[in-house]
């Protein structure tokens, strides 16, 4: 039989069953903005529990007012007569499994948004209309996420990794890291931490070393938005805290001009890690009423001393990073200054590994307790370096 497809318009519908065969036909008619009653002797289905249906047996005079009828019970009987009765009565007739006694027919359905496209055999298969039908579903979901894939915005990440393994990574940084598409990753990111990221996630180091930068700052940013613009997760992992010497600013900033607002997370700074790591306080009520961090590095490998001339001046411990190079220049430096090389201080370097190093002294000891740490090391000075608990 060669039926002429339509679209039905909403319509006023009424159903008659409740059993398996009813509930499909249900479905299909509440995926339309079309009005359904139910009538039926009783409930045979899950689908209809807790559902408005009206439990009689049909009467010919509950066909009026609707303009479709869908016979689900299975009675041929009743079929014969909604099919004698349908024009004195004006509604359209749909019995399950009896083509004869139809004037139209249920498609099988896909749709996505406005889009629907309908399957149908004429109620000769409906199954095979089926299969055809999740076959052309399966195309338009690829097609969909397909454009979706192109269109999608990127997004960027500033994670601070904290130091060293897991033990300092956030579960925030934690939950980010498992998103990434693509990471942009530090020399000092772990292998633990590293081996967290997805396994299709692309991974590009652009770590930094003294006098041995891989990428320069401008091109890291460049990465950033180029990844982003592709639509990709974007992830800048760094260690410690990306807001304390970590060119966050920096990285931010340009994401931001390009479109692109940067989730910053938070990591443990190695600043509070090294004095974790050496027991140290670095706030003492009647000693330190606070801390101040300071880097011995500036840009182009060049020496900071500026914060040299506040110890013994100030009621701060003070905290150096990247310190360890420049051992003998803070010594020369505060004997320059007149600083009193008797302040303590302590040496902290592998903060948080198994390799974890912790030197005291006071500062005329300074190269040599550099030379029994590694590198990386952060540098604590200041009364409070003096009562560590760990040395009790």
């Amino acid at each position: 039989m060669r039926v002429l497809p339509v679209v039905l318009t909403p319509k006023k519908i009424l159903l008659i069953g409740a059993g398996k065969a009813a509930a499909l036909k249900a479905r299909s008619v509440l995926e339309s903005d079309c009005e359904l009653c139910i009538i039926a002797r009783e409930i045979a289905d899950d689908f209809f529990v807790g559902r408005r249906v009206e439990l009689k047996s049909f009467e010919l005079a509950d066909a009026r007012g609707f303009e479709a009828l869908i016979n689900a019970t299975g009675d041929k009987r009743l079929s014969q007569t909604l099919w004698k009765n349908r024009r004195a009565y004006g509604y359209l007739l749909n019995c399950v499994d009896e083509p004869k006694f139809c004037d139209f027919y249920f498609t099988a359905n896909t749709r996505k948004g406005d889009l629907c496209v309908s399957v149908s055999t004429g109620g000769a298969s409906p199954s095979y209309a089926q299969a055809t039908r999740d076959l052309i579903a399966a195309v338009i979901e690829d097609g969909v996420c397909r454009r979706h894939e192109k269109e999608r915005k990127g997004e960027v990440y500033l994670i601070g990794c904290g130091t060293d393994g897991i033990d300092n990574l956030t579960i925030g940084a934690l939950k980010a890291i498992k998103r990434l598409e693509v990471a942009l990753i530090d020399n000092l990111i772990s292998a633990e931490i590293r081996d967290l990221l997805p396994k299709n996630c692309l991974v590009i180091n652009v770590g930094k070393r003294k006098n041995n930068h891989l990428l320069a700052q401008e091109e890291i940013n460049e990465l950033i938005v180029k990844y982003a613009r592709d639509g990709k997760i974007v992830g800048r992992l760094k260690s410690g805290d990306p807001s304390i010497f970590g060119r966050l600013r920096e990285e931010a900033e340009f994401a931001a001009l390009n479109g692109f607002t940067p989730r910053v997370i938070s990591g443990v700074s190695s600043a509070f890690a090294a004095c974790r790591a050496a027991g140290i306080t670095p706030t003492i009520r009647g000693v330190s009423s606070g801390a101040l961090i300071a880097s011995a590095h500036l840009r182009g490998a060049r020496f900071n001393d500026d914060w040299i001339n506040l110890i013994g001046k100030t009621p701060y411990t003070i905290i150096v990073l990247m310190a360890h190079s420049f051992s003998a220049e803070i010594l020369k430096s505060a004997k320059r200054r007149e600083v009193s090389l008797q302040t303590p201080c302590a040496f902290t370097s592998k903060i948080g590994s198994i390799d974890e190093t912790v030197v005291f002294g006071v500062l005329s000891d300074l190269e040599s307790m550099a030379a029994r740490i590694a590198k990386p090391a952060v540098l604590i000075i200041g009364e409070c370096a003096a009562l560590s608990y760990k040395r009790l």
